[in-house]
């Protein structure tokens, strides 16, 4: 048994109560009504912006007047021409100026394209505070999940269908918690990994779409509060402590972390997974330039004070076996990363931006004359491990477990409800 897995062997005696994994859950009645929509930044560009469209639309101010429409599919240019926006069709039939945003709508069934991405609903186009053009995407919340959740969980098939419904349920609760928290900023969240990958009508797919409509409305709460639900690819054997990985952000007792397998296994839910064990090794030169570049934007030091790497050394470890702080002791002086800030220090590829796939790692090294001539970060896991672990929800779906089963497994407390 490696060092690794004792760690983990030992972490889980002490916290294998926290999450219950067989207990039968019963799925909540998704009740019809009206969905809330959600605004969903989807593009930052400069002074011009194009959409184009399928179909009939209209351009609309903020005063609700109708600035230009047309019966037909084309293009629309909009500029900024100092705090106004200069809008006109495609072949310049048709011009107009405003002070305010313009909202693209499409007059049927009409999609709308940005950036090269083609998007269901609305889409505003507002001046930001840097003057550039935010292009926003209104949506109905239901629809905008059928354009998250399959690019989050991808394609598990269909004995893995309950973990796409937890992948909705998760992706909704943190869309509707964003919605509460951005409701007085221009926006609620954006497309990207910042948020929720969400890539509008692009690789839709049926699966994720039913799992969307059969969890209709259905969101976590704890103790009547939405939940926050992170979720990552692969916990590695153990979700992740909130107050390790983020100790500035708020903690929950439902994001304190959890064995990943069923009482008395030993089996790992995600065991199946690509990256659930993984090995990348680097030569002292190596990772000695790798931190040059990374210290200084991680830990907001100059560049100078860095110097040639010595040692490397692990000073501290959660309970569920994550290194929680990192030493890295250079020609300059010694550094101390903590949290995830470790897989941004650690990168595989600088010019890629390809971080340590999970802080969940042991070290073997070699030195000579009293540096590191070589090191390997021998680990599991992919991500930051906080809240679902998503291959493990569809090692739990192929088992046989239930949606609602899964969401109590990596959300222990939190249950979910029916909100519209």
């Amino acid at each position: 048994m490696t060092r690794l897995h004792c760690i983990m062997a030992s972490a889980a005696l002490a916290i294998v109560t926290a999450c219950a994994t067989t207990r039968e859950t019963g799925s909540p009645s998704a009740k019809a009504g009206p969905e809330p929509v959600i605004r969903v930044l989807v593009l930052s560009t400069g002074a011009a912006a194009t959409i184009a469209t399928t179909g009939a639309y209209r351009a609309v101010g903020e005063d609700g007047s109708i600035l230009l429409a047309s019966n037909r599919g084309g293009t629309v240019a909009i500029e900024r021409s100092g705090r106004t926006l200069q809008i006109r069709t495609g072949g310049g039939e048709q011009n107009a100026e405003t002070g305010g945003a313009i909202t693209i709508e499409p007059t049927g069934d009409a999609a709308l394209s940005a950036g090269g991405v083609w998007y269901p609903g609305r889409i505003r186009v507002a001046l930001n505070a840097n003057g550039n053009l935010d292009l926003v995407n209104l949506v109905p919340l239901e629809v905008y999940l059928e354009g998250v959740v399959p690019h989050e969980i991808g394609e598990p098939g269909a004995d893995g269908y309950a973990a796409v419904q937890a992948q909705a349920v998760a992706a909704r609760t943190y869309a509707l918690s964003r919605m509460t928290l951005n409701r007085d900023e221009p926006f609620d969240v954006e497309a990207g990994v910042a948020d929720q990958v969400y890539r509008g009508r692009e690789k839709q797919s049926r699966l994720a779409s039913a799992a969307v409509r059969d969890t209709r409305g259905v969101a976590l709460r704890f103790n009547g509060r939405l939940c926050d639900t992170y979720y990552s690819a692969t916990c590695g054997g153990h979700t992740s402590d909130i107050r390790q990985v983020w100790p500035d952000r708020p903690s929950a007792p439902y994001l304190l972390g959890c064995l990943d397998r069923a009482d008395g296994e030993g089996a790992s839910f995600c065991a199946a997974a690509r990256n659930f064990r993984w090995r990348y090794s680097f030569t002292g030169l190596a990772l000695g330039r790798t931190i040059r570049q990374t210290i200084p934007s991680v830990l907001g030091v100059p560049a100078s004070s860095v110097g040639d790497l010595v040692d490397v050394r692990v000073m501290g470890r959660s309970a569920s076996g994550r290194v929680s702080r990192l030493e890295i002791e250079t020609s300059h002086g010694t550094f101390t990363v903590e949290g995830d800030k470790i897989r941004r220090v650690v990168m595989l590829d600088v010019a890629n931006g390809r971080i340590l796939p999970s802080t969940l790692f042991d070290l073997e090294k070699h030195m000579t004359e009293g540096r590191v001539g070589w090191v390997s970060f021998v680990g599991g896991g992919n991500g930051h491990g906080v809240g679902m672990c998503q291959n493990g929800a569809i090692g739990m779906a192929k088992r046989g477990f239930s949606y609602a089963m899964i969401l109590e497994h990596y959300y222990p407390g939190a249950e979910p409800r029916a909100g519209y």
